[in-house]
């Protein structure tokens, strides 16, 4: 009788040893499952707000490129004014030049056709 009292608990001891040490097993694993789950979740919000990061970046890039373009386009058109203007002057300068040279010249003329005048008065 004291055999089986001693091999019953003895037996008894040794089978919840084994399982609270699966028990404490099971529940470190679900606790690893656990912060595993947390992390993997951390991660996919980390890389969904780096992708909406991403996507305003990516927005006001193409907003900044499409000022940018048309200022370049109203650069270029401001250049080609000027540089018509530019032209006009020149041309404008050249004719004034060409005008002054007939009025000298007109004058010369007058001068000539007035001494004629006198020549042939005279005479």
């Amino acid at each position: 009788m004291k055999t089986k009292t001693l091999l019953f608990t003895l037996l008894t001891g040794v089978l919840s040893f084994f399982t609270a040490q699966a028990f404490a097993q099971s529940t470190q694993n679900e606790q690893e499952q656990k912060l595993e789950q947390d992390s993997v979740k951390d991660k996919a919000v980390g890389d969904k707000k780096r992708l909406d990061d991403l996507a305003s970046q990516r927005k006001t890039t193409q907003t900044d490129a499409k000022a940018a373009k048309a200022n370049s386009k109203e650069a270029d058109r401001i250049e080609k004014d000027a540089t018509n203007a530019a032209k006009e002057a020149k041309q404008a300068a050249r004719m004034e030049t060409k005008a002054q040279r007939n009025r000298a010249n007109a004058d010369k003329q007058a001068k000539k056709a007035t001494r004629a005048v006198e020549k042939s008065a005279n005479n």
